[in-house]
C-alpha cells in the first residue's frame, strides 16, 4: 500500500549518509590535511629562511584559509536544484535534494 511505501522511503532517508554526502566528507578531509600540510610547509620554511615568528604564523594561516573551496557548497547546491528540475519534468516529486543524487 502507498502507506507502507512511506514508511519505507521515511526510514531509508534517515539512516546513513547518501553518496554524495560521503564524497563530500571525503573530498573536505583531502582538502584540510593538504592546505595543513601547506601551512606547516612554509611556516617551517618561513624559520628556516630565518623570518620572523609572527609573520611565519599570519602566512602559514593564510595559506591554510586560502585552500578553502568557497564555491563549493554553491556548486553542489546548484547540481542538486538543476537535478530536481530535470526530475520534476518527468513527473518525480522531489522532497529533499539530497534524494536527488541518490534517485538520479
Amino acid at each position: 500500500t502507498i502507506g507502507s511505501i512511506a514508511k519505507l522511503a521515511s526510514e531509508a532517508s534517515e539512516g546513513g549518509e547518501t553518496p554524495i554526502n560521503r564524497e563530500i566528507n571525503h573530498f573536505i578531509k583531502i582538502i584540510s590535511a593538504v592546505a595543513i600540510f601547506l601551512g606547516v610547509l612554509f611556516f617551517v620554511l618561513g624559520f628556516i629562511l630565518g623570518l620572523d615568528a609572527l609573520d611565519n604564523v599570519v602566512f602559514a594561516i593564510g595559506i591554510i584559509v586560502a585552500n578553502v573551496p568557497e564555491g563549493l557548497l554553491a556548486t553542489v547546491t546548484v547540481s542538486l536544484t538543476l537535478t530536481a528540475q530535470r526530475m520534476a519534468q518527468k513527473k518525480v516529486l522531489v522532497k529533499n535534494l539530497e534524494a536527488v543524487e541518490t534517485l538520479g
